[in-house]
């Protein structure tokens, strides 16, 4: 029997495992700070990103020989959000599964049932996932050098997507969260 999507150890591989990497290493050499402090914390948030952004990636399987992993147990632990994910992202992509009702079955009922569309289903969630990975990593890293920049970086990212989405938080709550990052 195979093992359900979260439930089940998951690698990352090539240059998605190097960014999972950077997102996920120190960034100031005189401290600890770090943007997320595990693998599975980017593959919380990756898919959310990639979905809203529309970005999808397919698994690199020509760059480096890298892996970076995300056990079984901590998916498991996380496995109610990761699930909560997945069902929302199928539930909003329209372009996948124009029929409302049948994203509400892909969703809910067809679920872990080891069908070749639900293998399609999830072969999706993982693009976005990795396209989230990669606009995480050039919205976060890829240009900067040092403890500034990154802190730069991650402002301007959630004030961008502060713009796109959700103008109800102030500039000022954003560098309150910013400023707790620091501590």
């Amino acid at each position: 029997m195979k093992k359900m999507l979260f439930q089940k150890e998951y690698s990352f591989r090539g240059t998605h495992a190097d960014k999972v990497n950077r997102l996920t290493s120190q960034f100031d050499s005189d401290a600890s700070f770090k943007l997320f402090s595990r693998n599975i914390d980017v593959y919380v948030l990756a898919p959310i990103i990639g979905f809203l952004y529309g970005r999808k990636s397919p698994q690199d399987r020509k760059g480096s020989d890298t892996t970076t992993k995300i056990f079984t147990d901590q998916l498991i632990r996380e496995e109610t959000i990761m699930k909560y994910n997945y069902q929302l992202i199928l539930l909003l992509d329209k372009k996948h599964e124009p029929s409302f009702d049948e994203r509400i079955n892909k969703a809910f009922r067809y679920y872990g049932n080891n069908s070749p569309e639900t293998l399609t289903d999830e072969e999706l969630y993982d693009q976005y996932v990795l396209g989230g990975i990669e606009l995480l990593y050039e919205k976060l890293i890829e240009n900067a050098t040092n403890t500034e920049d990154y802190l730069n970086n991650l402002y301007d990212f959630i004030e961008e997507f502060n713009e796109r989405y959700n103008e109800t938080i102030s500039d000022e709550k954003i560098l309150d969260l910013c400023a707790l990052a620091r501590s």
